[in-house]
């Protein structure tokens, strides 16, 4: 009977065994150790990424040196080539380590922001002709409309960082033909649209393009991944937006909207 009579009596409060409460707390000490060890990882990853900038920046500027004395015409022609592509490939060395500090300083929380007044067209501009050697490679030809000025209060680093990316991610995805960036004035925002007339973005990837670390796209992109995840980190910063989306007569657009104020 007791059985019974323990079936039909009034329940008593439920609590957890004691080796699942012995599981929680173990779970909750490790999900503390896990987040110690990864903010102890960006902290390294910062700083390594600085440390790695300051010992190339010499070996940068000893470069350009070199690049001077191979534009005597009295050097030999390959000597010139071989620098420059030196250059170039010192110049993706440092934007990959500013890029892997920068992110673990994001995930820190230590986005340092500088606002000046600024003309996003001028910046937006010369975005565009850094990247003239990119699209020229790729077969595209890149154009920027603008109306007028487009001022405001912005960090004109971050600004160039945003206009960079977008750009390049175009020329890199759009399949050739036309790359097309607008700057509007909007206002209260302005406004910055990267169009390209390409395959498009596909529905799936979508909703997640903005994540961070995509492994399809960094696969595709031979990066790491983080690019437009850092566009929407920084627009996020300064109070403005992105958004991405297929144009109607084919290829992809992504814009850019921020408060000049």
């Amino acid at each position: 009977m007791t059985d019974v009579e323990n079936a039909t009596s009034p329940a008593e409060p439920w609590a957890p065994p004691l080796g699942d409460a012995m599981s929680a707390t173990d779970a909750r000490h490790q999900i503390r150790e896990l987040t110690a060890a990864l903010a102890a990882r960006d902290g390294f990853l910062s700083v390594v990424g600085h440390e790695l900038r300051n010992a190339v920046a010499p070996m940068l500027l000893l470069a350009e040196q070199f690049a001077t004395l191979a534009n005597d015409p009295a050097a030999p022609p390959l000597v010139a080539s071989r620098v420059a592509i030196l250059i170039r490939n010192l110049n993706k060395f440092v934007a990959t380590v500013d890029r892997v500090a920068e992110v673990a300083d994001l995930r820190r929380g230590k986005l340092r922001l500088e606002p000046t007044e600024l003309d996003m067209v001028e910046v937006v501009e010369e975005v565009c002709r850094e990247a003239r050697r990119q699209a020229a490679a790729g077969g595209v030809e890149l154009v920027i409309e603008a109306s007028g000025p487009v001022t405001g209060r912005w960090d004109r680093l971050r600004i160039k960082q945003i206009a960079a990316s977008l750009v390049s991610n175009a020329i890199r995805y759009g399949g050739g033909g036309k790359v097309e960036v607008y700057v509007r004035n909007l206002g209260t925002e302005g406004e910055l649209v990267v169009r390209d007339h390409g395959p498009g973005i596909d529905l799936v990837t979508l909703p997640r393009l903005f994540d961070r670390f995509d492994h399809e796209r960094s696969v595709r992109g031979g990066g790491f991944g983080i690019g437009l995840w850092l566009v929407k980190t920084l627009c996020t910063a300064m109070r403005g937006a992105v958004t991405a989306g297929n144009n109607p007569g084919g290829g992809a657009f992504f814009c850019v909207a921020l408060p000049r104020g």
